[in-house]
C-alpha cells in the first residue's frame, strides 16, 4: 500500500454491551482533511506475524541508522488517520529531530487494510482485540516495537489511541521509556470502585469492571502476560504522562463512550481523567503523581494537534 492514508470519515460508534444504557457515539460525515495535514508522512508496510501491517513514517523501519537514537510511536484514534497524527506530533516538535523518527502504526479495519493484511474491528483494537488473522493489537505493537531495536521509545496515543496506550502500558511486558495518554474516552481501573456511583448503580451495569474497563474477564493476551497480578505489578512502575484538555468536557460528544461502563468513570473526558488520576493515587499511593503526572491543558478540547502543540504536549513528547 502506497501514498497517503485514505481518510475514513468520522468516528465509528462504540459497541453497546448488553445490560447497559446510553446512546451510542454516532459517526459523522466530515469531509476528508486536506493532504497538507500529513504531507510529510508516507504510508509504508512491514510484516507482523507473516501478514502486512501499515504505518506512517518518513523512512522504513528496516532502514533506521545508528544516528536514530529515539523513536516516538503515535497511535491514532478511531478515525484511523495515522498520517495526520504523525504530522501533528512532528509539528509539535517543530520538525522531526535529526536523532528521532516519528512512526504512526495503522490499526486498519477491513475497509482500509492492505490486501492480505491485518484488519481489526473498528472500535475494539484499543482493547487488544485480535485481527482478522488472529493477532492481538497488543501483540502487533510488541512485534512492531521489536523492529525498532535498542532505542528510547515513547508511545503516545490520542483519544482511542489514548485508550490503547493506557491498556497497553498495563498489559504488555515490553518496557518503554515513556507512555503519553491524551484525551481518551475511558481508562483501565484496578479495583471495582468508581467515583460517584454507588453499589446500586454499579449493579445495574454488570459489565462495568470487565476488560477494557476493569480487571475481570481478561483477554488471552493479558492472561498470557501475567493476568491481573502482572498488571498490578508493572503499571505503577511505568513512566506515564496523562494530558486532558479542560474544554474536552462535553458529556454528549458524539465520540464519547456513553455506555454505562464509560459513564461509571465520569460524565465527560475531563472528569474521567481527573477521577482516574485520583483512583491511581488511592490504589498505588500518593507518590504516583511523581511517576505518572496529569496535566490539564487549559482551553483545549478534543483536538490532537492543539493538545500536542502546547508546552505541556511538547514536554511530554520530549521527556
Amino acid at each position: 500500500m502506497t501514498g497517503l492514508l485514505r481518510w475514513v470519515g468520522g468516528l465509528v460508534g462504540l459497541v453497546l454491551l448488553a445490560g447497559c444504557t446510553g446512546p451510542l457515539p454516532q459517526p459523522s460525515m466530515a469531509p476528508r482533511p486536506t493532504a497538507a495535514a500529513s504531507v510529510d508522512a508516507l504510508l509504508r508496510t512491514t510484516e507482523l506475524a507473516g501478514r502486512t501491517f501499515s504505518y506512517c513514517a518518513s523512512r522504513p523501519v528496516d532502514q533506521l541508522t545508528t544516528s536514530t537514537r529515539r523513536v516516538i510511536v503515535a497511535v491514532h484514534g478511531l478515525d484511523r488517520d495515522a498520517c495526520a497524527l504523525r504530522a501533528a506530533v512532528v509539528a509539535a516538535l517543530d520538525g522531526e529531530p535529526t536523532d528521532t523518527i516519528v512512526l504512526a502504526p495503522l490499526f486498519a479495519a477491513q475497509s482500509d487494510a492492505a490486501p492480505g493484511g491485518h484488519a481489526w474491528h473498528a472500535t475494539q483494537w484499543p482493547a487488544g482485540s485480535d485481527s482478522s488473522y488472529g493477532l492481538s493489537s497488543y501483540a502487533a505493537m510488541d512485534e512492531f516495537i521489536g523492529k525498532l531495536g535498542d532505542r528510547s521509545i515513547t508511545l503516545v496515543g490520542f483519544s482511542g489511541g489514548g485508550q490503547f496506550v493506557n491498556r497497553y502500558a498495563a498489559a504488555s511486558p515490553v518496557e518503554l521509556h515513556r507512555y503519553v495518554v491524551v484525551n481518551p474516552s475511558s481508562y483501565l481501573y484496578f479495583t471495582p470502585d468508581r467515583a460517584g456511583w454507588d453499589s446500586e448503580a454499579l449493579d445495574a451495569c454488570p459489565q462495568y469492571n470487565r476488560w477494557r474497563y476493569g480487571l475481570e474477564q481478561l483477554p488471552p493476551y493479558v492472561v498470557a502476560s501475567g493476568g491481573a497480578d502482572g498488571i498490578m505489578a508493572r503499571y505503577p512502575r511505568r513512566a506515564i504522562s496523562y494530558l486532558i484538555g479542560t474544554a474536552d468536557d462535553n458529556p454528549n460528544a458524539s465520540s464519547l463512550d456513553r455506555t454505562c461502563m464509560g459513564r461509571a468513570q465520569g460524565a465527560d473526558r475531563e472528569e474521567r481523567a481527573l477521577n482516574y488520576h485520583r483512583h491511581l493515587e488511592v490504589v498505588f499511593g500518593p507518590r504516583m503523581d511523581l511517576r505518572q503526572p496529569i496535566v490539564t491543558v487549559p482551553g483545549v478540547g478534543h483536538d490532537a494537534a492543539a493538545m500536542l502543540d502546547t508546552r505541556w504536549g511538547r514536554e511530554a513528547l520530549r521527556s
